[in-house]
C-alpha cells in the first residue's frame, strides 16, 4: 500500500495514517511469526502515540479563546506528553529492532525515523 501515496482517508489524521504507514512497513520488513510479539508491540506503541499526537493537535487547536500565558502552558503540557510518547516508542522499537535479521535492520533504518520532529516517522523512501 505504501508505493501509491498515502490513502486520501488518511489525510489529517494521525492514527489513519500511522495504520496506513505500519501496513506497509511491516509488509516491507516481511515480520515473521517469531517476530510478530515485537512487532504487535512496536505497532500498539505508534498507534498510541499517533492517538495521542491527534488528541495533542485537538488541544492545542482549541486553546484559540485561552490567555497566552494558557496557551504556553498547554503547548509546554504537549511537548512533555510528546517527550514520554517518544521514549515509550523508541523502547518499543529498539525491542523490535533486536529481534530483526541483518536484512530487515537494513530496511528499518531506511524507514525509521526519517522526518524530523514527527516522532516514530517511517516511511518508504523514494526509489
Amino acid at each position: 500500500p505504501m508505493g501509491r501515496g498515502m490513502a486520501s482517508d488518511t489525510r489529517g489524521n494521525p492514527a489513519a495514517a500511522a495504520e496506513w504507514r505500519l501496513a506497509g512497513l511491516k509488509a516491507d520488513l516481511k515480520i515473521t511469526d517469531a517476530q510478530e510479539s515485537a512487532w504487535a508491540a512496536f505497532a500498539g506503541k505508534a498507534k498510541q502515540q499517533a492517538e495521542a499526537m491527534q488528541e495533542l493537535m485537538s488541544m492545542v487547536q482549541g486553546s484559540a479563546q485561552a490567555s497566552a500565558p494558557e496557551r504556553l502552558e498547554l503547548r509546554s503540557q504537549a511537548m512533555k506528553k510528546r517527550q514520554e510518547q517518544m521514549e515509550n516508542g523508541t523502547a518499543a522499537f529498539k525491542d523490535l529492532y533486536a529481534v530483526l535479521t541483518p536484512e530487515q535492520k537494513a530496511l528499518a533504518d531506511q524507514h525509521i525515523g526519517m522526518r524530523g520532529g514527527r516522532g516514530m516517522a517511517f516511511h518508504r523512501p523514494a526509489n
